[in-house]
């Protein structure tokens, strides 16, 4: 499975060990309370290093392993760059941005023609419209969040040729050299087929395991601390929109989701010969 996550009981869940101290505290967000990995062969994206569990012991459980956080929040910030993932990017774009060497020397070429343009109190104008094209769907095509968290974890998702290229960084340590994570910097990839069969597996074992963790919630805690049928609309909510989303991707409806030649001629823009 490349997603993974295994959801806490809801009374270990983060902000419901006293739900009894305020009224209508249990929520879905809350119950999504998670640790969970990307999977990625040898490497797993959002483990800890050993290391750092050992030297910060005091602040994480015996048996603790990966992160921690709701895992609704991944969950969405998945999805919301899904529709982009499912535009390809055309070959000889991925091949300007196809490093992180060669993504910075060229953002930080066009950022300086930008704001060579653009000085302080310039209106949004047409090279703002330009440059947040570039940055959208080029620098930051398929980009997962991760400012959550407090240390970094940069994951990002190609698709070039119906091929999914996950390149991540998680290389992160401490002021004395301890590293955060187990995973380093690298590639991964896998077919787009198998990528939107991933996406599928996950929503199927996410939404099962929340069918139980609601209905656990429901009996465990009183009317006082809890809206069920606030709880359960939100719940079916939540699954109509992610599900929706899925269905949009196996029909291909977002296939032509980028203008991939608007791009180019924005490119084109900041690297005429009189930009140099």
């Amino acid at each position: 499975m490349l997603f993974n996550f295994e959801l806490k009981p809801p009374l270990k869940c983060a902000g419901l060990e006293n739900p009894e101290t305020r009224d209508n505290y249990v929520s879905w967000f809350y119950l999504t309370d998670s640790e969970y990995f990307i999977n990625l062969g040898e490497t797993k994206l959002f483990q800890l290093s050993a290391q750092w569990l050992e030297k910060y012991k005091n602040e994480y459980s015996s048996d603790a392993q990966f992160e921690e956080y709701q895992y609704s929040r991944q969950l969405e910030d998945l999805f919301h760059i899904l529709p982009t993932i499912a535009c390809p990017m055309p070959n000889d774009l991925y091949a300007l941005v196809e490093t992180d060497e060669k993504r910075d020397l060229l953002r930080d070429a066009i950022v300086d023609i930008w704001e060579t343009e653009n000085p302080d109190g310039t209106p949004w104008n047409e090279i703002d419209e330009k440059y947040d094209n570039i940055s959208r769907n080029l620098f930051c095509y398929g980009s997962l969040d991760s400012g959550y968290l407090r240390f970094r974890a940069e994951c990002q998702f190609f698709n070039v040729n119906r091929t999914i290229i996950i390149r991540y960084n998680f290389i992160d340590e401490d002021e004395s050299g301890c590293p955060v994570w187990s995973a380093g910097k690298g590639i991964y990839t896998l077919s787009y087929e198998e990528f939107i069969c991933e996406i599928e597996d996950l929503l199927n074992r996410f939404f099962s395991a929340m069918d139980r963790q609601i209905e656990t919630a429901t009996q465990m805690f009183s009317n006082e601390v809890i809206e069920k049928c606030n709880l359960i609309s939100e719940h079916r909510s939540r699954k109509k929109y992610f599900y929706s989303i899925l269905d949009l991707l196996k029909k291909n409806a977002y296939a032509d989701n980028i203008d991939w030649q608007k791009l180019k001629e924005d490119l084109d823009y900041f690297q005429r010969p009189d930009k140099d």
